[in-house]
C-alpha cells in the first residue's frame, strides 16, 4: 500500500483553475499508472471560502483501495497532490508526470512517501503558523466488517467533531458490485479530504485525515475508536505558509527558460 504525498509550489495559476485540464489529467495518471479506477474523476469548484488566497479545485479518482485526489490553490501558485494504492508504481515517474502537467519549482516543493503496511507511530511537531496542514495517516484493525451505512455516517459525523468544512457529502463505493475487494468512501472538505478504504480480507482500515486547517489531531483515536482498533498513526507535515508565491513562479519560469535556451544551443550545434 504505497502512499504518495506531493506539496508542488510555483505553478501556472491558470493552469490550476482549469477543471477540463485537470479532469484530463487525472483520466491520463489513471491510465499512464495502470491504477484501477472505481469510479470517474470527480471535481469540486471552491471559490467561495471565508479565505481568497484558498479558493480553487479539488479532484479526485476513487481507486481499488485507494484513492487519487489534487487540490489546486490558484492564487497560492500551488497544488497537492495524493497518490494512494494498493498497486505499486514508480515515484519518479509520478513526480515526473505532474511536472509535465502541471510543472513546478522543484526547489520549494516538497514530496513524502509512505508505505501503509508497515506499522508507524510518529507525531512529528507541527506548527500551525508555518506550515500548510497536518495530514493524519491511520490504520485500524476493524472491530466488525462496516456497511456503506457506517462508513457514511462516519465521515458524515467526523467533519463535525473535528470542526472542518464539508463542502460534499460523503462518498461510499465497493470496489465491484460483487465479491468486492475494498470499500471505500471520501468526503472532501474545505480544499482538503478525508477518506477510509476497507480491505475484506485483511479486515484493515486505512484512514486519512488531510486538513488545510489546524484540529485536534491529539485525540483523533477516540474519535476513530468506534471503528476499531489503532495499529498505526502518523502525523505528515504539508507544505508551507510562507513560501513567497512571486518568487517561487519566477524561479520556475527561469528554470524553464534557461531549459529552452540549453535546447535551442544544442540544436544549433
Amino acid at each position: 500500500m504505497k502512499h504518495v504525498m506531493l506539496d508542488c509550489y510555483g505553478a501556472n495559476e491558470r493552469q490550476l483553475d482549469d477543471m477540463k485540464l485537470i479532469n484530463e489529467v487525472l483520466n491520463r495518471l489513471v491510465f499512464q499508472f495502470q491504477l484501477k479506477p472505481i469510479e470517474p474523476p470527480q471535481l469540486l469548484p471552491y471559490y467561495y471560502g471565508s479565505i481568497k488566497e484558498d479558493i480553487g479545485i479539488s479532484a479526485r479518482v476513487l481507486l481499488e483501495g485507494g484513492h487519487v485526489t489534487i487540490h489546486t490553490f490558484p492564487i497560492r501558485a500551488c497544488y497537492f497532490v495524493d497518490v494512494f494504492s494498493c498497486k505499486d508504481f514508480d515515484v519518479d515517474a509520478l513526480k515526473a508526470f505532474f511536472m509535465d502537467e502541471f510543472p513546478f519549482n522543484d526547489q520549494t516543493s516538497f514530496i513524502a512517501i509512505r508505505d501503509r503496511q508497515v506499522p508507524c507511530f510518529n507525531m512529528v511537531p507541527y506548527d500551525e503558523k508555518k506550515d500548510f496542514g497536518p495530514h493524519i495517516l491511520l490504520e485500524l484493525q476493524a472491530k466488525k466488517e462496516p456497511t456503506m451505512e457506517d462508513f457514511f455516517e462516519f465521515l458524515e459525523n467526523l467533519v463535525g467533531k473535528i470542526n472542518m468544512d464539508p463542502i460534499t457529502r460523503a462518498t461510499v463505493l465497493k470496489s465491484t458490485i460483487n465479491n468486492p475487494k475494498y470499500l471505500s468512501a471520501i468526503i472532501i472538505i474545505a480544499q482538503s479530504h478525508i477518506a477510509l478504504h476497507y480491505d475484506y480480507k485483511k479486515h484493515t482500515i486505512y484512514a486519512d485525515i488531510f486538513s488545510c486547517a489546524p484540529f485536534n489531531y491529539s485525540t483523533i483515536g477516540d474519535e476513530f475508536s468506534e471503528l476499531g482498533k489503532i495499529v498505526s498513526n502518523e502525523l505528515v507535515v504539508r507544505g508551507s505558509k510562507h513560501i513567497d508565491k512571486v518568487k517561487s513562479v519566477h524561479i520556475a519560469h527561469l528554470k524553464r527558460c534557461c531549459l529552452y535556451w540549453q535546447n535551442m544551443i544544442t540544436r544549433k550545434k
